[in-house]
């Protein structure tokens, strides 16, 4: 029970079976009228801006004067609307009134629903980084290649006069014939770009078990060694049987992890991890592994379960809060974590944010052969609520996976990508569709009448991907979400890759030209096609 003392009374807010419902209440020593209602109305609206979305719903369901109070209250509807779509406040940048930014988030959130794909702006790839790895994330293009130990990052700003690009070359890494890549991240937000190679005795020094890993530190604007790095190089530590393995690298603020032994690393305070995950992870093939990070302090490593481990000590090994079982195992397994790209980034102005509590987890498993893809798409919800959850026991698929995920399967490859609570998905078959997918709770009042609202159940059959079983598994998930289908196809050899954001949509294609002969084939080039939103 909560007491509120005024200059002449004292009143309580009694908590019902709803942790933060707010009702009308009384204790011993208060007469029935000193309840909730009988406060000032300065007072309630105070009391009811610290609430979440849900409650302040449920306090407007209580009496008339508190869904008066509510509906006449732009900032209120503003929580709301942004805890309904999965969102977190942050400093204001703008000059714009509750109202107007109340009307403003409902807008941009309805301008999802009506994508006009054909108003694309269209930015060329330089040929000679055309088979380098690419990346989209602040509203860059990152470009990586291995063979010219070459990085670029092009800004994607409105304004095509403002396109600027910069190359980078490592400079702590001896390039020598002996030096393998195995991954790079860039961090614009941070001004880090990180370097994950490998140095041995010969042509094959990435599957040699004498070489040696480097993870090197830079700065992206190209002045060497981090400012802010404990030091250039980050040390390894225990790395047998590596070499099967895909390496990658992903940064979370002030935080690197390497899927290397599952190391992590407060980059900016030690080069030395002693929050390793080596020895407690068996996977029974090379890539049924992968990590992401949730949030700040939480890591969740997917495997043929979904284990999820606090490292709030860096100094300490990572401990694990819970496990949660998945329908079936799978010898190859892809995790990708929504983020909000620009929240972090000082250069970007934003007045929210997306809720690491409230965000999708996108897993893609694949089997040996030519056995059907699964997307899982996963409420990262139910991996902050553990209260009561035992660590040690698993929580079977049944208990928390139909009512929190859905699974969309297919016979082909798939390129996915997800932001906030919002995904981009197309298989790759045939012709290439966009299928757009809104899975926040205030997506179907959004929609504004657009879109298909799938809120039934859906019932999938799920054969074993590692082939050792031939028996099938019928699952059903419910998760809701509204989708729309976006009215652009594509040749099925021309889409690359495609990312969303919080404004934009990419896609990277393949084109092809007659002017040019290569080995008696024409030649081929990428573009990259930006919608705004």
């Amino acid at each position: 029970m909560t007491r509120i003392s005024t200059t002449s009374r004292s009143y309580s807010i009694v908590e019902t079976s709803c942790p933060s419902r707010l009702v009308k209440g009384v204790d011993h020593e208060m007469k029935p009228e000193a309840g909730f209602l009988y406060l000032a109305e300065e007072l309630q609206f105070h009391i009811l801006t610290f609430l979440s979305c849900r409650d302040i719903l449920r306090c407007t369901s209580v009496c008339k004067a508190l869904r008066q109070m509510y509906m006449s209250s732009s900032e209120l509807q503003y929580i709301v609307e942004l805890g309904g779509q999965g969102l977190l406040p942050v400093s204001n940048t703008d000059d714009h009134t509750p109202a107007e930014r109340l009307q403003l988030l409902r807008d941009r959130s309805h301008a999802w629903f009506k994508v006009d794909i054909h108003s694309s702006k269209t930015i060329s790839i330089p040929d000679d980084l055309y088979y380098a790895g690419k990346l989209i994330a602040d509203g860059h293009l990152y470009l990586w290649n291995q063979v010219e130990h070459v990085a670029m990052i092009i800004p994607i700003p409105p304004k095509p006069s403002q396109h600027t690009r910069v190359r980078l070359v490592a400079k702590n890494v001896v390039f020598t014939s002996h030096t393998a890549y195995l991954d790079i991240f860039m961090d614009p937000a941070q001004n880090l770009i990180v370097i994950t190679h490998a140095i041995g005795g010969g042509p094959e020094v990435a599957w040699l078990p004498e070489v040696a890993l480097y993870v090197d530190l830079e700065a992206l604007d190209g002045g060497g060694v981090h400012p802010q790095a404990a030091g250039p190089r980050l040390f390894l530590r225990g790395l047998p049987g590596y070499e099967d393995h895909i390496i990658q690298t992903e940064s979370s603020r002030n935080f690197i992890r390497v899927d290397v032994a599952a190391q992590i690393w407060d980059w900016q305070h030690s080069t030395t991890s002693n929050s390793v995950l080596a020895g407690t992870l068996q996977d029974k093939f090379p890539n049924a592994i992968d990590f992401c990070f949730l949030g700040n302090n939480r890591l969740l490593v997917a495997t043929e379960d979904l284990k999820i481990y606090s490292f709030e000590d860096i100094s300490q090994k990572p401990q694990l809060l819970a496990c949660f079982m998945m329908p079936v195992a799978s010898p190859n397994i892809q995790c990708l974590l929504s983020m909000d790209d620009i929240a972090h980034s000082p250069q970007m102005q934003t007045t929210n944010t997306s809720d690491p509590k409230h965000r999708l987890l996108c897993l893609t498993t694949w089997g040996l052969d030519h056995s059907p893809r699964q997307v899982y798409i996963i409420s990262t919800r139910i991996f902050f609520d553990l209260d009561g959850m035992a660590a040690v026991t698993p929580i079977p698929w049944e208990h928390w996976g139909p009512s929190n995920a859905r699974i969309f399967q297919h016979s082909c490859q798939c390129k996915v990508h997800v932001s906030g609570n919002r995904v981009l998905l197309a298989f790759t078959v045939g012709t290439p569709v966009l299928h757009l997918m809104d899975f926040s709770p205030l997506a179907v009042t959004n929609r504004r009448g657009l879109g298909r609202v799938m809120n039934e159940p859906s019932m999938i059959d799920i054969t074993d991907p590692t082939g050792l079983s031939r028996e099938t598994l019928t699952t059903t998930t419910s998760l809701p979400y509204v989708e729309v289908v976006l009215d652009k196809k594509f040749r099925f050899d021309e889409l690359e890759n495609i990312w969303i954001d919080k404004d934009r949509i990419y896609l990277v294609t393949r084109g092809w030209t007659g002017e040019r002969e290569v080995a008696g084939f024409s030649a081929s080039f990428s573009r990259l096609e930006v919608i705004d939103v």
